[in-house]
């Protein structure tokens, strides 16, 4: 089988339309040059391009690839640059679906864009050319990510137990717990703040109390729950929403827009509404046919203390502030890893060098807790900006 990526030409011209530096293109050729002189290596790579990039069949489990021993006997450590230049393969194939669909060349560049960044960001944390994301860039390959201005964007369908509902004469939105998660005395998510092992020294873990359920049940007359305030946690007081006045927004299978937000750029308010803006266009004229139901987003940008910790002008609070948060078992890690590195788990030796390091470490220092929340958001980019989950319930709610 030819594949393309295997020619030192075509492998040279990827390589560069990608902008990888010298070092890696060079190191790419050679062993591009090893795997088609070797039976065994041809033969391991052919099959993995066959399962990958012809058939889709690409692993999505957010855990470590598992390497072929086989070929580790072969190539020992550079068995990683095996894996990475197998998912390069995907490239070509990629680049024609883009043609197909009529997607511009410069989505196309500025999505991949990705997988150089990556590239670098192990190179300077770890002093070496290798790559870890495999687990997150065949989405990429798979014209399944788009970046689309400052954002990345893929439809995937909402995997959560709440349950969103619009008030029909307001178009005002109500979450109501997942009946599922246990929660704390103050309605977050029971294992919200937990320490993952690598970071149990940061500070000593707080005793959750016993946890309770919030109930769901839908009803001829409409619905019964507990509602979700927008920043994160549950009311003890049910609700009844009849039908008459409330329609279903947003359950679980439902389609989303899930936003992911690449590293590396300023982040302006005019430009994320600028991203959302062509993010509408875009998949209403790719995707007729899968309309989503909101936005969605999971990052460590939604830890909700950053809204005590950051002045209110931040634009990662305000960012924060444009969605409906909810109960989440998050802990510090989501944070810590994205605003000190993986390598940096003793707040004794992380660095102080910006205004946000210092501000989470004199928080963490106060012996006060982190975690990450999911949130969806129902308006568009004609009104962003307006914050309107949180606004609205501070105008009735006010928190102490």
């Amino acid at each position: 089988m030819d594949i393309e990526i295997l020619h030192p030409e075509r492998l040279t011209c990827w390589c560069n339309r990608l902008q990888f530096p010298e070092p890696v293109i060079n190191d790419l050729k050679g062993l591009a040059e090893q795997i088609q002189s070797n039976p065994l290596l041809i033969d391991k790579f052919t099959s993995l391009y066959v399962k990958t990039s012809l058939r889709g069949e690409w692993r999505r489990e957010w855990t470590p690839l598992p390497m072929d021993p086989d070929v580790e006997a072969v190539l020992g450590e550079a068995t990683v640059r095996f894996y990475f230049l197998a998912y390069l393969a995907a490239l070509p194939i990629a680049h024609q679906e883009y043609l197909r669909r009529g997607i511009s060349e410069a989505i196309f560049d500025a999505t991949m864009a990705d997988i150089r960044f990556w590239l670098c960001q192990d190179f300077s944390e770890n002093g070496t050319w290798r790559f870890d994301q495999f687990n997150w860039i065949w989405r990429h390959l798979s014209c399944e990510l788009f970046r689309l201005g400052r954002l990345q964007y893929m439809l995937i369908p909402f995997d959560s137990g709440v349950t969103a509902f619009r008030h029909c004469p307001s178009q005002r939105i109500l979450l109501f717990a997942d009946p599922e998660l246990p929660l704390r005395a103050d309605g977050y998510a029971f294992e919200a703040g937990k320490f993952p092992p690598e970071f149990k020294h940061l500070m000593p873990e707080k005793k959750a109390g016993t946890p309770w359920r919030p109930e769901f049940r839908e009803e001829s007359g409409g619905w019964f729950g507990y509602p979700v305030s927008p920043y994160g946690f549950v009311l003890r007081q049910p609700r009844f929403l009849h039908r008459t006045e409330w329609e279903l927004a947003l359950h679980r299978g439902d389609t989303v827009l899930d936003i992911h937000i690449p590293r590396g750029d300023p982040f302006h308010p005019e430009a994320i509404r600028e991203s959302l803006q062509q993010a509408q266009t875009f998949f209403a004229g790719q995707y007729p046919h899968k309309p989503y139901k909101a936005l969605f987003c999971h990052t460590w940008f939604f830890t909700p203390q950053l809204q005590q910790i950051l002045p209110p002008t931040s634009n990662i609070v305000r960012f924060q502030r444009e969605f409906y948060l909810y109960p989440h078992d998050g802990g510090p890690g989501f944070l810590w890893s994205f605003v000190f590195g993986e390598k940096n788990t003793d707040p004794a030796s992380a660095p102080r060098d910006t205004s946000l390091r210092r501000a989470v470490l004199d928080w963490l220092a106060e012996g006060k807790e982190l975690f990450d929340l999911p949130g969806v958001a129902f308006h568009g980019p004609q009104t962003w900006g307006e914050q309107p989950y949180m606004r609205q319930w501070d105008g009735s709610h006010p928190r102490v």
